[in-house]
């Protein structure tokens, strides 16, 4: 069973709530997720740059910041499953805040749509939060690989920097 929460807590892009839990459901199913208590909130650069400095020392705005506050798997004797997916038979609880204003900035540069690019850092989240990582640029190409797949799920292709 998944639990979902969507929380809109800016004004400066129209935000299509049922789009980004679809975007969370999809990316749910693709890793095989077992369970879920996720919350996405969209927030503007001044929400997000708070929550940066004061959690990560980060003292600018960003795109996606994720919370991981429990994640087990379902079969506690289980590694990475064999399938590759690290969010397999997950029991996963977290947060994902991600900003509007960076989507749009970044959406113009990039050619595509602000939902599309909210759908990309909803997606690079809950990757985070399953245990993926993009600190190195094998991780980075890994990861990529996961947001394109999944994304391809509504014919998105990710435009990135």
């Amino acid at each position: 069973m998944w639990e979902i929460d969507i929380l809109n807590e800016q004004s400066v892009l129209d935000v299509d709530d049922h789009w980004l839990l679809e975007i969370v459901r999809g990316t749910l199913a693709a890793q095989h997720v077992g369970q879920a208590q996720i919350d996405v909130a969209v927030v503007d650069d001044a929400t997000i740059h708070a929550v940066n400095r004061d959690h990560l020392q980060h003292d600018y705005p960003t795109d996606v910041i994720s919370f991981v506050y429990s994640a087990e798997r379902l079969d506690q004797n289980a590694s990475v499953p064999a399938s590759g997916l690290r969010g397999e038979n997950l029991v996963l609880e977290g947060e994902i805040l991600v900003s509007a204003e960076t989507a749009l900035r970044l959406a113009q540069a990039h050619g595509w749509a602000p939902q599309h690019e909210l759908a990309l850092y909803v997606v690079h989240g809950l990757l985070h939060l399953c245990g993926y990582d993009d600190l190195t640029e094998a991780e980075q190409q890994i990861m990529r690989a996961q947001e394109q797949a999944v994304l391809k799920i509504w014919n998105l292709t990710p435009h990135y920097s």
